[in-house]
């Protein structure tokens, strides 16, 4: 039903975007990124509002009457007229092809942070009905910013079971619709729009640092920095094929808003596209004989139509969360001295204009300095590569446009692309000084990682300029432009293929990495038939390195407690005890067991298991330190090889403190 519903979906939002785009003479390349875009708005609002559920059935009404209008409007012939065009077929049939591939292959999440934050929260949201942080059984990932987990809801199946792949899926499709509008070509210059599409897909694995021949997880993650990166460079491409017209200006909102909650930094994104946007308008300005107040309106209102749905969302997000979760500390600040952003920001800046530097911000600085000649984050090596490439496509650009507006925008939107990855540089300077720890801070902890999202983007944003131009006529300097362009785009799909080919991807299934994920949730299930959301559990795993815990967290129907670390007897003295997420147990004094470990007695076990409120107990696995010291307040006592088994807490003063509820059995011990 999952892959049926998901080719239904695709194949009615493909239809309407067809409708309008035949009705209104757009490209319809142009819009599977606005109209889904427009979705997810309609979705946050109503999550905003409380009643999700019913924000999936507002969409498809709109859609629906939407395709009607325009279509009945347009008229059949309209209609297949528009279904020429080479970026909306390139889009429906790779939206087509990963549905229905990554739904034969039905992968799994992997990466650890997709069960801490990026995978835990379109579950929720998609099982709860509601935006995760307003959801009272699990906040760890609050941070999480709505944006994909809106996009994986849109794609699930009403009423049925989150589905892991479908969120995949969604997430691919919307990278292909931002790949889409750089393609929008008329559909007499196809053989420019299909290397421009090819490589724009190719260019998250163009961005990679992974040794060529490992696996992947490009299309293949939850993760945000793959939408971050397309969101970027697919509303920048928006207003290339559609803003020159008041209607298409006002629609690259849309994907602005959505690039706004994607991620924490897409804020900063989201007003970066803005700025090249603006800055291009700025560019292919026409002084006209107006009053000076209507110019002067004028300009407001061309700035305010990018800007003010990027602050709305921002502002709108944080004060949701705060009233959401009046317990959590939703104050903004950075880094262990809980600094402002803006006093992070003001110091940053009076620092890199070598006002009371501190020897650690220059030691960073250097180091930030000589990455961006050394350190490799594509697969032809550092970011003044990237750069240099990103540089040569512009140029090219440049020289295929026709002189004058045109040219000047091109070169306009180049430096305005250079400024704010300068400005970017130096926020993530700042931040490594203020936000990180002096280890992480000096070894550019993520560096690529952090870099990567907006070079993709201004790449995508460069291919797009760049097929433009050498598209607007057949000039010898246009032919020239569409030899650079096809010369660039195959450029991409060889190194590519010399360098970076990885041994399996979205396009492979290896079951390899499923067998402690498929070992955490056979047993999960059967604990789940005694679980409800309402219940806390308290998870102990002896010899975990926290990924069986963070696997429970991810697929219990329960509301998982943090552990604590350090030591504690179960009394009034806390002070050698601190908040931790997982926990082992070990004896007293006993740091050699485990890497990360609690001091527990079966006293301050059941003492913690009192004071958290905390009415189950899964033990997961034991060892000889349970076997000895816990078996007495078990019923059927305890061995170190006893199998997954569930406790119900019966209190602190009982004789037996925990009886069993729930056993499963596994042959996968590690």
């Amino acid at each position: 039903m999952q892959i049926a519903f998901g080719l239904l979906f695709i194949l009615f939002f493909s239809a309407v975007c067809l409708c309008v785009a035949a009705c209104t003479n757009y490209d319809a390349a142009a819009l599977p990124l606005p109209v889904l875009s427009g979705a997810v708005v309609v979705l946050y609002l109503f999550g905003l509002l409380g009643p999700l559920q019913y924000g999936r059935f507002a969409v498809f009404a709109i859609l629906l009457a939407c395709g009607v209008y325009f279509g009945v409007r347009a008229g059949a012939r309209a209609i297949r007229r528009a279904a020429r065009s080479p970026g909306f077929l390139l889009f429906v049939g790779g939206a087509c092809f990963l549905w229905l591939l990554l739904g034969i292959l039905q992968p799994m999440f992997t990466q650890w942070d997709e069960f801490t934050a990026w995978g835990l929260a379109p579950k929720m949201v998609a099982e709860r009905a509601c935006l995760y942080v307003a959801d009272p059984v699990n906040l760890t990932a609050s941070f999480t910013y709505p944006g994909t987990s809106l996009v994986s809801f849109l794609f699930q199946f009403p009423g049925a079971p989150f589905s892991e792949w479908a969120c995949l899926a969604s997430l691919d499709i919307l990278a292909l619709a931002c790949l889409a509008p750089a393609a929008s070509l008329p559909r007499s210059r196809w053989a420019t729009a299909v290397p421009i599409f090819a490589a724009g897909f190719l260019l998250p694995f163009f961005f990679s640092v992974l040794p060529a021949g490992t696996p992947s997880t490009v299309y293949r993650s939850a993760m945000a920095d793959t939408p971050l990166a397309m969101l970027f460079g697919g509303t920048v491409c928006l207003y290339r094929a559609v803003g020159g017209r008041r209607s298409g200006y006002a629609a690259c909102a849309l994907p602005l808003a959505v690039l706004t909650m994607t991620k924490d930094m897409g804020f900063a994104y989201a007003l970066m596209a803005a700025f090249l946007i603006l800055a291009d308008r700025a560019a292919g300005f026409r002084p006209a004989r107006r009053r000076p107040l209507r110019l002067l309106g004028c300009a407001a209102l061309r700035i305010a139509v990018p800007v003010v749905p990027v602050l709305a969302v921002f502002l709108s997000w944080n004060r949701y969360t705060a009233a959401v979760t009046p317990t959590a500390d939703t104050a903004a600040a950075v880094g262990s001295e809980g600094l402002s952003y803006g006093a992070v920001l003001a110091g940053g800046l009076r620092q890199l204009a070598g006002l009371d530097r501190q020897p650690r911000f220059a030691q960073i600085m250097g180091a930030m300095a000589r990455a961006l000649v050394e350190r490799r984050v594509c697969l032809l090596g550092a970011p003044a590569v990237a750069l240099v490439c990103i540089a040569l496509l512009y140029g090219a650009a440049a020289l295929a446009s026709p002189r004058g507006v045109q040219r000047r925008r091109v070169v306009t939107e180049f430096v305005a692309g250079a400024f704010c990855f300068a400005a970017l540089y130096a926020f993530h300077l700042i931040l490594y000084y203020y936000n990180f720890s002096e280890a992480e801070g000096n070894a550019l902890k993520d560096y690529e990682r952090y870099l990567s999202p907006y070079l993709i983007g201004w790449m995508l944003a460069g291919l797009c300029v760049l097929g433009r131009a050498a598209c607007v006529s057949d000039s010898a300097r246009a032919r020239l432009g569409r030899a650079a362009s096809a010369l660039a785009c195959a450029a991409v799909l060889l190194v590519f293929a010399w360098r970076g080919i990885p041994a399996s991807g979205f396009w492979s299934d290896d079951n390899s990495l499923y067998t402690l994920r498929a070992d955490v949730k056979a047993r999960a299930a059967c604990m789940n038939t005694v679980l409800d959301w309402p219940d806390r559990v308290l998870v102990i795993s002896q010899g975990d390195d926290a990924t069986r815990w963070y696997y429970y967290k991810y697929e219990l129907t329960a509301k998982v407690v943090n552990g604590y670390g350090g030591t504690w007897w179960g009394n009034d003295d806390y002070s050698s005890r601190w908040d931790s997420d997982f926990m082992n147990l070990v004896e007293s004094l006993n740091w050699d067991l485990y890497d990360f470990e609690a001091v527990c007695t079966v006293d301050s076990l059941t003492a913690y298991m009192e004071e958290k409120n905390i009415g189950y107990l899964l033990i997961d696995r034991a060892d000889d330190y349970l076997e000895r010291e816990f078996s007495s307040r078990f019923e059927g006592g305890l061995t170190a090889d006893m199998p997954a088994t569930l406790y119900r807490f019966e209190g602190r003063n009982a004789p037996i403190a925990f009886t069993p509820v729930a056993r499963a059995e596994s042959g996968v011990e590690s």
